[in-house]
């Protein structure tokens, strides 16, 4: 009897959760979305019209690392490459701009999101609501796989910070999508790759945040397996 209130129990926050969220998304804009994130969100989404996404692309979904890459096609040598990053993005900007990858059919997407709702989460002293980054990730996969049961998912682990409780926040982030053990995403964890005593590696960063050139380069390097044969 008991298990099953606790079973109903995480049903209604569950529910509640995801209400709260269309609610607040429809009637209020995206959470956590200031004017300047709101004119590029726009702006990038703009852009991403004129190069629109084809049948068979390989595309990155996600915030500034993503963005701050530039042209992928060139860095991995490979056209069907795309960059869809928007710097400052949350998990909830992503969820709320998903009709592009559903209406068009990529083979692979690529997602990393996340380390802009721990900023926000930890800014706003909402760090108890740090597990609906991971939930809002898995509802990001499992849009994309309803809409496209062939395109194949890999979810990005979120890197190291400089700040060491940012890192620890991402590293409990990676641990609950790790967890989750589903058939519609593989988890890849290059975590520790940019790691450095136990925060991100200085010369793998411009700011401690975002990446360098070489940094990129440890990317590119620990992605390429998982992209030569696609």
């Amino acid at each position: 009897m008991r298990l099953r209130r606790n079973v109903l129990r995480i049903l209604f926050t569950l529910t509640f959760t995801c209400t709260a969220f269309n609610l607040f998304a429809g009637e209020q804009g995206i959470p956590y979305q200031n004017e300047w994130l709101k004119e590029h969100y726009q702006s990038r989404m703009a852009l991403f019209d004129t190069q629109p996404i084809k049948t068979g692309d390989v595309v990155f979904i996600g915030d500034s690392l993503t963005e701050l890459g530039a042209n992928w096609s060139i860095r991995f040598d490979n056209l069907k490459v795309r960059n869809r990053g928007i710097s400052g993005d949350t998990t909830y900007g992503v969820l709320e701009r998903l009709q592009e990858i559903e209406n068009n059919s990529p083979a692979v997407v690529f997602l990393l999101i996340g380390i802009n709702d721990i900023f926000n989460l930890y800014y706003e002293r909402e760090i108890q609501n740090l597990s609906n980054t991971a939930l809002n990730i898995r509802q990001i996969v499992s849009k994309i796989n309803a809409s496209l049961p062939n395109t194949k998912i890999f979810v990005l682990g979120l890197l190291p910070d400089h700040r060491d409780y940012i890192t620890v926040m991402a590293k409990e982030v990676n641990r609950q999508i790790e967890l989750s053990n589903s058939d519609h995403f593989t988890f890849l964890n290059f975590h520790d790759s940019f790691s450095i005593d136990g925060t991100m590696n200085p010369a793998l960063t411009t700011d401690g945040t975002h990446l360098n050139e070489a940094g990129y380069q440890v990317f590119k390097e620990q992605l390429m397996p998982y992209l030569k044969n696609l």
